[in-house]
């Protein structure tokens, strides 16, 4: 957790560097609470530093803007899935023009209400209210920290993302293009993780039917592969 917790500091800096706050004492941080266990922390703090790692990236490709939350929330994230008002977020802008907002844990309304999901990630067109549907997705990210060197993702987790992919209408090309820059292979999809993926390299037939992408062995000092 050492590795992830200075990496999320160094690219909060960066990112303080050209943000609203760079004059404030505040810096972008997960909120992490004293009643948290163990593996909910060790997850959340994954999770941050996946969403972290892809803000700073496309800071290559664009003009990438913070959008301050309100009250308790004004810089910091919420360490559980929650409503998007209220909530910071990044928005990308190309030639002073908004192209996709970034948010995290944002919930999700889909067709079947009791189905609503919170994506760890999700990219959301430019007109997404603050109450967004499925419509307004363009791709959705989920991270999954696993303890243990040789960790592997689940066959059911991966079995859930393919399903909220299908519940999200998102078996299909984005209708946006997301130009990032090393991390040029993210662009879809993607199940994020620190472990070894589910889906075997020559196999990924059922990652193509779903749309998705696994993205192993993510984690600072690691070569990450990229399944699907």
């Amino acid at each position: 957790m050492k590795d992830l917790l200075d990496h999320i500091n160094q690219y909060a800096d960066l990112l303080s560097q050209g943000a609203v706050w760079q004059d404030s004492k505040e810096i972008l941080a997960p909120v992490l609470g004293d009643r948290m266990s163990d593996k909910a922390e060790d997850n959340y703090i994954y999770e941050f530093y996946c969403y972290v790692c892809l803000i700073v990236d496309l800071r290559d490709s664009y003009d990438i803007r913070f959008v301050e939350g309100t009250g308790n929330f004004k810089y910091k994230f919420p360490q559980a899935a929650a409503l998007k008002k209220g909530k910071p977020r990044f928005h990308a802008f190309k030639e002073d023009e908004m192209a996709f907002q970034i948010c995290a844990g944002t919930k999700i309304s889909c067709a079947y209400p009791s189905e609503n999901n919170h994506p760890d990630i999700s990219f959301q067109r430019p007109e997404a209210s603050d109450d967004p549907q499925d419509s307004d997705l363009i791709i959705i990210m989920d991270a999954k920290f696993k303890e243990g060197k040789n960790a592997v993702l689940p066959k059911d987790e991966v079995y859930k993302f393919a399903f909220i992919l299908s519940l999200y209408n998102l078996k299909s090309l984005p209708g946006i293009k997301i130009h990032f820059k090393k991390l040029h292979e993210f662009y879809g999809n993607c199940l994020l993780t620190n472990a070894r993926s589910y889906s075997a390299a020559g196999e990924v037939k059922m990652l193509q039917f779903a749309n998705a992408k696994e993205i192993e062995k993510f984690f600072p000092y690691s070569i990450y592969n990229v399944i699907g």
